[in-house]
């Protein structure tokens, strides 16, 4: 059709009509194409979500092309005006729309409570993150972090105010990482997630280790009925590794870290390491869980005590798999490290928690404490078997321990083993009435003393598992003495 508007010829536009619609169709099919063969590419929620929006833009701009062809053609310059109308009240409604869309997007990516990112978020941006760090190298690591006795909380303080201090907890979290880049999420119940890209795990265990001492100080109401006196959690760190097939597998290694900083008393941080976390730790779940319960009442009068226990359960953990044991011994010295020393509870708090060095009465008292620990395990009845480590523990290899004076292989092997774990443990670790030593220093005390004190045949395989455990520990590399 030929026309005038204003006195100006309008052409024929059908050519240019046709043209457009042809020049549409081959569009829409190459966007098909190349959406599906970006799709598996573009994973996550954000990215495809994204991808999604601009393809989306890009049919609107079509479209938009033909609607103007055919106003023109058949309005003229009035149709221009229309076209104009519908543009702005396009964009209007598409802002909205868009505005919408953003705050849906966001409500389910975030975690009702903590308004921290949530679970499903938390893995599709781990999936993510895996596969671009797979294609392109470099590292990253992630924590698992769980409040300590939340359970305990709960039921002192009830769910509302358990709320508030997730919602806490999670406004720390988010304040301590949001200029980092970090990612942070509510995982499931009082358990967090944290995904640290380009840092190792030795660094993301130093960063949360920070965390966790920080959180330690900051006050909030009704703590001080929980066993720490504080707000703490327990954390475990993994980090990627190239011969990883899949994501799955380094949430399962964090988690197994998370259980094992459970396991080792609570408020503190591991990293995951196949060689310190055994197999034997889950094996023995339900016996570990049964004895943490007597242990507990250590912690309530000693904490002290409570955490060397700890400690000595984690080195008899560690040691069990080096030395030539059944499985039935490896159980009997990882639950007797975990119990040795629980006829502490029958010691007065005044000797227990003297800062001066005791007198000959308060040690003849503290001396008890394996007499007064055998029949406490004895009158439990399930972990007999235990009983000669909890008992002998202070006997040395030259007669001269108690309470029996036993020498050499009168004393059972398993508690040969634990006295040199009991020892180093307690070498190493603070105390007021006497300078702590260095692993290095407490190294040669142990060689020192093999023959004497400790059985020979044990000392050196202990040293070598701790040179090989703990190198950032070693000040300097120790020599025979």
């Amino acid at each position: 059709m030929n026309g005038k508007v204003g006195g100006e010829i309008v052409y024929n536009l059908s050519p240019y009509f046709l043209s457009l619609i042809v020049y549409f169709l081959i569009n829409v099919i190459i966007l098909i194409g190349f959406y599906r063969s970006a799709q598996s590419r573009f994973t996550g929620v954000f990215n495809l979500g994204l991808l999604k929006e601009v393809f989306f833009a890009y049919f609107v701009t079509l479209l938009l092309s033909l609607v103007l062809i055919i106003l023109i053609d058949n309005e003229g310059f009035f149709g221009l005006f229309l076209f104009t109308v519908l543009v702005v009240l396009l964009s209007i409604t598409f802002g909205k729309v868009l505005e919408w869309y953003q705050e849906m997007a966001n409500q389910a990516n975030k975690d009702y409570l903590t308004g921290l990112y949530n679970h499903g978020y938390f893995k599709d941006y781990l999936k993510e993150l895996f596969r671009e760090t797979k294609k392109t190298g470099g590292q990253f690591s992630i924590a698992f972090l769980d409040l300590d006795d939340f359970k305990k909380y709960n039921d002192y303080h009830g769910h509302v105010q358990g709320d508030r201090l997730l919602k806490f907890v999670g406004e720390f979290l988010r304040n301590e990482t949001k200029d980092l880049g970090y990612i942070v999420a509510r995982y499931g119940g009082e358990e967090f997630a944290i995904a640290l890209p380009r840092i190792t795990k030795y660094e993301a265990a130093a960063f949360m280790d920070q965390l966790r001492k920080k959180l330690n100080d900051t006050p909030f109401e009704g703590v001080d009925r929980l066993p720490y006196r504080c707000i703490s959690f327990s954390c475990g760190v993994a980090e990627y590794e190239s011969d990883m097939y899949e994501e799955s597998e380094l949430l399962h290694k964090a988690d197994q870290a998370l259980y094992y900083s459970k396991a080792q008393g609570k408020n503190n941080v591991q990293l995951y390491d196949a060689k310190r976390i055994s197999r034997d730790a889950l094996k023995f779940k339900e016996d570990l869980d049964a004895i943490e319960e007597q242990l507990k009442l250590l912690l309530y009068k000693d904490v002290y005590t409570y955490r060397h226990s700890k400690r000595v359960f984690k080195y008899a953990m560690e040691f069990s798999d080096r030395l030539t044991l059944t499985e039935e011994e490896k159980r009997t010295l990882v639950l007797g490290a975990l119990v040795h020393d629980i006829g502490k509870i029958e010691v007065s708090r005044d000797i227990i928690n003297k800062t001066s060095k005791l007198d000959p009465d308060e040690w003849e008292i503290m001396k008890k404490h394996v007499i007064w620990g055998k029949e406490i395990v004895l009158s439990d009845g399930r972990f007999e078997e235990v009983i000669p480590l909890v008992e002998l523990h202070h006997e040395r290899y030259d007669g001269r321990g108690y309470p029996y004076g036993l020498k050499g292989e009168e004393i059972p092997k398993l508690a040969r083993i634990l006295c040199i774990i009991d020892s180093f443990d307690a070498m190493t670790t603070d105390r007021p009435y006497q300078r702590t030593k260095t692993f290095s220093e407490a190294i040669v005390e142990l060689r020192r003393c093999s023959g004497t004190q400790f059985d020979p045949q044990y000392v050196e395989p202990f040293i070598q598992m701790i040179e090989e455990y703990y190198p950032e520990k070693i000040t300097n590399k120790t020599v025979s003495t």
